[in-house]
C-alpha cells in the first residue's frame, strides 16, 4: 500500500500554496506539521482529489487517484479543516446519512454508527441535534464520519481543533489503535498532537516539504543545540529579540529560558535533550507553538 506524491504544485498566479512536494506514504501515522498558512490544507485537498494540482500527480499503488475516482474514494476517509455537519440532524442521524452516501448497507451502518459514537465518546448524546454541540463535540462527529467506511487512507486536517486535552489524548489513542493497516496523515500546527503517535513527521514551510523523518531522527539532528539558563529580567528583555526562544518562565525577577543555539550562548547555559517543540521553533519560529 503506497500513496505517492510526485512533484505536486498548486499555484495561484504568482503565489505557490504548495511547491514541488514529492514523498511516499506507506502504512503508519504521519504528522504534517507547519505554521498556519504553510500549505497543509491545500496539500490535503489535493490528496483527497478535491483539488487538482497545477502540476504533478498523486498515485495510489501506482495508479493516479484522479483516474481511480470512486474506487479511491471508497478507501478514503477525510476530515476537512472546516466541518459542521447538518445542524438539524442528531449525531446518530447525521452519521447514518453519511453512511448511506458512502453506500454502506443500512443494517451494517446502524451497528457501525453506534460503535463509532462510542469510540469518540458521544454515545450519551447521540440523539442530540448537532446545533447544540460544542466545537469539540462537532469535531468528534467529524472524526467518526471519516472512519465510517473503515478507510485504508485517513486524511485528518486539524482534527484536534476545539478538543480539550482529554479528548486529544483519546484521539491519539484511537489513531494508534487503528493505524496497523492504514495510511494516516494528520495535519496540525500543534506539536503535542503528533509527538507521541507519528511514525514520521513531514515539515512543510511556505508550501515546500523541508523534512520527512522519524521524530527520533529530527531530534538527533538537534542534539547539543538546545540550552536552558536563568537570566535576570532586565537582561532577558534586553536580549530577547536576539534569542531563538522556545520557552520563558518568569519568577521573582528572574527568567528561566529554553533556547536554541548552535554554540554555547552563555557560560551558565546547560544543554538539554531536544523535544519536538524545539524542532518546530528551529524550523518555523515560536509564534505558533502550542
Amino acid at each position: 500500500m503506497m500513496l505517492k506524491i510526485e512533484n505536486v504544485t498548486q499555484q495561484y498566479r504568482d503565489v505557490y500554496a504548495v511547491k514541488e512536494v514529492t514523498c511516499e506514504l506507506t502504512q503508519g501515522i504521519y504528522g504534517l506539521l507547519g505554521p498556519n498558512g504553510a500549505g497543509k490544507s491545500t496539500l490535503m485537498r489535493i490528496l483527497v482529489d478535491v483539488l487538482k494540482p497545477t502540476k504533478g500527480r498523486v498515485t495510489y499503488n501506482g495508479k493516479e487517484i484522479s483516474i481511480l475516482g470512486e474506487n479511491y474514494r471508497d478507501i478514503l476517509g477525510y476530515l476537512p479543516q472546516e466541518f459542521g455537519g447538518y445542524s438539524h440532524f442528531t449525531a446518530q442521524e447525521f452519521l447514518r446519512y453519511v453512511a448511506s452516501l458512502k453506500g454502506i448497507d443500512s443494517r451494517v451502518a446502524h451497528e457501525k454508527v453506534d460503535g463509532l459514537l462510542e469510540l469518540v465518546g458521544l454515545c450519551n448524546v447521540k440523539k442530540k441535534k448537532l446545533k447544540g454541540f460544542s466545537g469539540g463535540m462537532t469535531r468528534r462527529v467529524g472524526i467518526a464520519q471519516a472512519l465510517l467506511n473503515d478507510p485504508l487512507i485517513l486524511i485528518l486536517d486539524e482534527p484536534t481543533a476545539g478538543l480539550d486535552p482529554s479528548e486529544r489524548i483519546r484521539l491519539r489513542g484511537i489513531l494508534s489503535e487503528i493505524s496497523k493497516d492504514k495510511i494516516i496523515l494528520l495535519s496540525t500546527h500543534i506539536v503535542s498532537d503528533i509527538e507521541y503517535v507519528a511514525n514520521e513527521v513531514l515539515l512543510i514551510k511556505e508550501g515546500e516539504l523541508i523534512q520527512k523523518k522519524a521524530p527520533k531522527e529530527l531530534l538527533a539532528a538537534l542534539n547539543g543545540q538546545v540550552w536552558t539558563m536563568v537570566m535576570n529580567e532586565d537582561d532577558f528583555l534586553k536580549n530577547k529579540q536576539h534569542l531563538k526562544l522556545v520557552n520563558a518562565s518568569h519568577l521573582q525577577g528572574q527568567v528561566e529560558i529554553r533556547i536554541i543555539s548552535d554554540k554555547e550562548p552563555h557560560e551558565q547555559a546547560v544543554t538539554v535533550e531536544p523535544r519536538l517543540e524545539d524542532i518546530y521553533v528551529y524550523y518555523f519560529g515560536a509564534n505558533d507553538v502550542v
